[in-house]
């Protein structure tokens, strides 16, 4: 079992840097690219809003296809998503420029790739819940890692070879992101391929069985959110304490021009958060047996405030890296605190569907809203104003998280 969860890990920790790599390249560096094409503030902030909303409507109907389905795995289903991903890439790189071309290709690849991560974190916990111990925690910190070193790289290119290479960059990390989802799988014991322990057959395994029991349905969309009403509100405060979170990372490139840096100091700023994220997240399965995920959660989601009012207030370049400093406590925290923490308390039908609503919270709704107000801010008010509307919202998210994060949760043993 311990070779068993150690090959997972490492073959989970491939698919997360090759997807950070890549997410690093499309989505923070997508007001660099898109202002490169011609995009205003608030046209940016329209085309990743539009992305967050499409994820909204598709993430939570691949979910419940995912939790129903006997005929497809996990891991297959996710693999078509990125071929599409990686196809629209492709015509995008290819095709004459067009500004609603580029606006319309951008949406459905921030909408694919925004489903494709609560589908990852189902995809290691299907292991976790047969009892193979995967640690999340240290792969998503290889992928933060990875996304350092990327970050810092991206913002020397582009100074010296111009936005233009971001979409080339994108196309030949993404053959990796494929092939890493090709790569995760592993022969289990037969022990473990049974009728008891269905599950398998949608893991990606090279076992397939069928299972002659007949679980109760999952939840749909509408029922889910009544069954778990609490979570429902959780989750409307994790989407507040995002909402800074998005506005940072899409406009990152206006805070650093408003405070006089650059591309090469974006970079920089990515790079130290992302860094600082692996030693949270590969100790993350050793801080939970010392504290319960509750108290993870609203310890993370409290450090969350603290990052965009030290950001919002910092008066030069150093005080914006400064502020990523608050990145080891809040959202190398709240991530894995957050997957288990919903993995806990909704029942098995309903895990992937947990999952899904967890990002459609933290991106969909969150990125939705602040990009669409943080472009129309910025574009009239500038950075400031929307630094502050970002703390207040944030400040409001911590609120409804701290009363509403069930006190059973999972602590390791």
């Amino acid at each position: 079992m311990e070779n068993l969860a150690k090959q997972l890990t490492i073959k989970y920790a491939f698919l997360q840097s090759a997807y950070w790599i890549s997410q690093c390249t499309i989505y923070s560096y997508a007001a660099v690219y898109l202002q490169f094409k011609s995009f205003n503030n608030m046209q940016i902030g329209i085309v990743l809003a539009l992305a967050a909303i499409l994820s909204v409507i598709i993430q939570p109907v691949i979910a419940a296809f995912a939790d129903k389905t006997k005929k497809f795995s996990l891991r297959h289903i996710v693999m078509v998503l990125m071929v599409i991903v990686f196809l629209l890439a492709f015509l995008l790189y290819i095709l004459p420029d067009s500004f609603l071309l580029t606006a319309a290709i951008y949406v459905l690849i921030g909408a694919a790739s925004f489903t494709l991560n609560p589908l990852f974190n189902s995809m290691a916990l299907e292991y976790l819940n047969l009892g193979i111990p995967v640690n999340y925690g240290l792969a998503r910190g290889t992928g933060s890692i990875s996304f350092a070193v990327m970050s810092y790289l991206l913002g020397n290119l582009v100074d010296r070879f111009g936005a233009g290479i971001l979409l080339l960059v994108f196309l030949i990390c993404y053959c990796f992101t494929i092939l890493s989802a090709v790569l995760f799988r592993v022969r289990l014991p037969e022990s473990m391929v049974s009728a008891d322990l269905n599950p398998l057959s949608r893991v990606s395994v090279t076992q397939e069985t069928e299972s002659d029991t007949k679980d109760a349905a999952p939840a749909g969309i509408f029922s889910f959110f009544m069954k778990y009403r609490k979570l429902t509100l959780f989750l409307i405060g994790i989407a507040m304490i995002f909402y800074s979170h998005s506005l940072i990372n899409t406009y990152l490139i206006n805070i650093m021009d408003n405070v006089g840096g650059n591309s090469s100091d974006m970079g920089i700023s990515l790079s130290i958060a992302a860094a600082l994220e692996l030693p949270a997240m590969a100790g993350f399965i050793y801080i939970l047996k010392k504290i319960n995920c509750s108290r993870l959660v609203k310890i993370s989601a409290f450090f969350f405030l603290i990052k965009v009012i030290v950001t919002w207030l910092a008066p030069d370049v150093l005080m914006v890296h400064a502020s990523q400093a608050f990145q080891i406590l809040s959202y190398a925290i709240l991530i894995p605190a957050s997957v288990y923490y919903v993995n806990s308390i909704v029942e098995d039908r309903d895990k992937v569907k947990g999952q899904a609503m967890l990002g459609v919270a933290s991106v969909g709704i969150a990125g939705t809203t602040a990009n669409i107000t943080g472009g129309k801010i910025l574009d009239t008010l500038g950075v400031s104003p929307m630094l502050m509307l970002g703390t207040i919202v944030t400040a409001m998210g911590v609120i409804i998280v701290c009363l509403t994060t069930e006190r059973s949760a999972l602590k390791a043993g």
